[in-house]
């Protein structure tokens, strides 16, 4: 398929614009010219197409689009906005769809931030999650998605927990509003089982995770002498995010992280006290 590289084209006449009038605006300004001169650019009409990029795109099918895409970036040619703005405004479809089960990072990231949260691809994005065809990033960003749906693929999560996409199920459970035991119980045993280094991340869950049954597993973890000042900070926000409230004096003067943050603070905490 040959491809318009509509990109490169007005990339060229907006270079031998800013060269021409370099001077005249600031670089805030000239980042706010570009921006308008594109949007502008796709409603332009381009006498070798007979159209502009916007109704060149437009006039595809669905399948037509998806494959255009997937030239495009199969010929590394700057994807259009205009293309991605035909899709998105179709909203999601059957051929839009068929893409979270190529194994491309790159294609299957655009899948992932054109069709979004959508219900339609729920089963889907769970399944992609115990898949080892796709890596930390393409994951990262479906686990994003789900916890914006956390409460509809509760039930379809928990069973991640127990394998070695853990971390993606617990941050997603972490989400849910409705109240679920097993989303609960996965999340206490996960912080009580947690290393040192791990117990801000699972505090952190509990905590918004917002039940205040987890108090009494905050507070005897947050009463051990070797704690660290990283992960008491995190500890103590959970708790008070709970409801709960911990006043105790801890010395942290020999912590590692503690001196950092006090030397990067100039003698204050990341909360902005002074040292005591």
């Amino acid at each position: 398929m040959k491809l318009i590289d509509f990109d490169d084209k007005f990339n060229r006449k907006m270079a031998e614009m800013i060269e021409k009038h370099a001077g005249e605006r600031s670089e805030d300004e000239w980042e706010d010219a570009v921006a308008a001169a594109y949007k502008k650019f796709g409603d332009t009409y381009m006498a070798a197409l007979g159209k502009t990029p916007r109704q060149y795109f437009a006039q595809m099918s669905d399948a037509e689009l998806v494959e255009t895409l997937k030239e495009y970036l199969l010929q590394e040619v700057s994807v259009p906005d205009f293309l991605c703005e035909e899709i998105e405004g179709r909203g999601v479809f059957p051929e839009l769809l068929s893409l979270l089960e190529e194994t491309d990072e790159e294609l299957v990231l655009y899948a992932l931030n054109l069709i979004g949260s959508d219900r339609r691809a729920l089963q889907r994005y769970v399944a992609m999650l115990s898949e080892e065809g796709y890596d930390e990033h393409v994951k990262d960003a479906i686990a994003d998605l789900l916890k914006e749906r956390a409460d509809d693929v509760t039930e379809a999560v928990l069973p991640l927990v127990h394998t070695q996409n853990a971390a993606y199920a617990l941050e997603i459970l972490s989400r849910t509003k409705r109240r679920d035991e097993g989303a609960y119980n996965a999340l206490a045993q996960a912080f009580t089982q947690a290393d040192e280094k791990d117990v801000p991340l699972y505090a952190g869950y509990l905590a918004a995770y917002g039940d205040d049954r987890a108090l009494p597993l905050l507070f005897k973890k947050i009463d051990e002498q070797d704690i660290g000042f990283v992960a008491f900070q995190e500890l103590k926000f959970a708790i008070e995010a709970l409801g709960g409230e911990y006043t105790k004096e801890r010395d942290f003067s020999s912590d590692p992280s503690y001196k950092k943050i006090m030397e990067a603070g100039g003698g204050t905490d990341i909360f902005g006290e002074k040292k005591k």
